[in-house]
């Protein structure tokens, strides 16, 4: 576990949700941000323990002759069913959850936040002080996404459903913030300050 000088804020939401905007404004309040697929996708890209185990798992055309890993071969792989899933969640979460401790060592700041669609998921929320849920109506994020990705309504939808749901997302987390383009976030992000989660 990472040394916890720091408090740490688990930041989470299903896709849709707005995540990159609440964390876009921690940011402007000072509190950097962690954010794990970005961070995810560097490591796979400079692992080389990582492409040697996805070309154990699913051959040499996991890695292209750059040695970066096939999007198109890992996702067809991941999209066979949650097993699958796990498979490559397991080799590639380990690194980034060393990777976000170094991170966090290295910012000297007494709050932080870590961006993760998959917090709970991976296991990520045991580093964290306390964990956030940002969450929206079904139908914000269906538009949300079907503008952000250019993809049908259906498609949208599926994208969603392959995910936890945000019900149950919420239930696990300290705090839910609402961003359904209605009520104010500052408020709420405000209150993690009064709640003195960061100082």
């Amino acid at each position: 576990m990472v040394n916890r000088q720091s408090s740490i804020i688990g930041i989470t939401g299903g896709i849709g949700s707005g995540k990159s905007l609440v964390c876009g404004l921690l940011e402007e309040r000072g509190i950097p941000v962690f954010y794990t697929d970005d961070e995810a996708k560097l490591e796979m890209r400079e692992n080389q323990q990582i492409h040697r185990e996805l070309i154990d798992l699913l051959g040499p055309e996991a890695i292209d002759s750059e040695g970066a890993p096939v999007k198109a071969v890992l996702a067809d792989y991941i999209c066979r069913g949650q097993e699958y899933a796990d498979n490559i969640n397991n080799i590639v979460h380990p690194r980034v959850r060393e990777r976000m401790h170094r991170w966090i060592k290295a910012q000297h700041k007494n709050c932080v936040a870590i961006e993760s669609a998959l917090l709970f998921e991976s296991g990520f929320n045991a580093d964290c002080t306390v964990t956030v849920t940002v969450t929206a109506p079904l139908e914000t994020r269906v538009i949300r996404i079907m503008r952000r990705d250019g993809i049908t309504r259906d498609k949208a939808l599926e994208w969603i459903s392959l995910q936890m749901p945000q019900e149950q997302k919420a239930a696990l987390a300290d705090y839910t913030i609402i961003n359904d383009a209605i009520t104010p976030l500052t408020p709420q992000i405000e209150n993690l300050r009064v709640q003195g989660i960061c100082h």
